[in-house]
């Protein structure tokens, strides 16, 4: 079930960043050119989530209204293009539901549904996923990340059992695997190719070490300044091109990763560097609170490290 849209999630997978204008509204015609600019640079798969898309600053309505503006300013791209499209990170089923319908009449290809109640059981959180399922027909992606214990609120990774019974929801197709650990990315790996399983979190360095273990779908990092760094890379870790995988992480992503995101997080810093490269302002909402100027000084200089990098590679890669 679903084969021809699990074959179309292979490779990398391009995160949807939502800007905000100076009033702190969402700016659509910045997403636009932004969308404009991944699709023209080679991205074909594209994802609005829970916090790279800043749903934890929105209402219910703006990420409604943000969803249906991403499906179809994509679609009209180009109808094949694959979009999926989130539910509020804190809701109760029926409101999943209904943004699974929305998701599905407006013409995107997956809902991303995550989970952000305690968890108790691995029941109560099949059961959400099969009436979203049941009731909206919408093919689904899982956003799986650790959850909050019901018993004493510690963190605490999926369990082998959950992971291993989403097969048994029919519309569960993908999986976003967000738990950045080792264990549990190898045990959500054994789903492929039930489930495609895209890989979050670590950089391209991480997810390498998982191709022995059937990794097959990556949500980009890097790449969110231009898709060719992503199909390029995806091109190389297809080919073993080990030279070319080397180019990329320690020459492109590390300057970014290994200074200003691991200095002041990777949520702070995304938008910042999209900043530096002119695609799109840092600003956010309350309160999450962009970097200052004195912060943001950190990202430029990163980029302006790497930019010569990725413009190596894009000529020396690409016709």
């Amino acid at each position: 079930m679903f084969d021809e849209l699990k074959k179309s999630l292979e490779g990398c997978v391009y995160t949807i960043f939502t800007p905000f204008d100076a009033d702190l509204n969402i700016d659509y015609e910045v997403l636009e050119r932004y969308l404009a600019h991944l699709y023209g640079t080679g991205a074909r798969k594209f994802y609005a989530m829970a916090y790279n898309s800043r749903y934890s600053q929105l209402t219910d309505r703006e990420i409604m209204d943000l969803n249906e503006f991403c499906i179809r300013t994509l679609k009209k791209f180009d109808s094949a293009n694959v979009v999926i499209v989130g539910d509020p990170i804190h809701c109760s089923t029926a409101i999943s539901v209904e943004f699974a319908r929305h998701a599905r009449e407006a013409g995107a290809d997956l809902i991303s549904l995550l989970v952000r109640e305690k968890y108790f059981s691995d029941d109560q959180v099949l059961d959400h996923f099969a009436e979203v399922g049941r009731l909206s027909r919408c093919p689904i992606l899982v956003h799986e990340m650790p959850f909050l214990s019901g018993a004493d609120g510690s963190q605490i990774h999926w369990p082998e059992s959950l992971l291993n019974a989403l097969p048994t929801v029919p519309e569960i197709v993908a999986l976003k695997e967000d738990a950045k650990d080792f264990e549990v990315t190898c045990a959500a790996l054994e789903l492929e190719p039930r489930i495609r399983v895209v890989i979050s979190g670590g950089g391209k360095e991480r997810f390498v070490q998982f191709k022995k273990f059937g990794a097959r779908s990556y949500l980009n990092g890097i790449s969110m300044l231009d898709a060719r760094i992503g199909e390029i890379f995806w091109k190389a870790f297809e080919k073993d091109d080990h030279k070319t995988i080397s180019f990329i992480i320690e020459d492109i992503e590390k300057p970014f990763f290994d200074f200003p995101a691991q200095k002041h997080g990777w949520h702070r810093t995304n938008k910042a560097l999209l900043q530096a490269a002119g695609l799109m302002h840092r600003r956010d909402r309350m309160p999450l609170k962009h970097l200052s100027d004195e912060e943001f000084a950190d990202v430029e200089q990163a980029y302006l490290k790497m930019k010569p990098a990725v413009e190596k590679l894009i000529d020396a890669n690409v016709d």
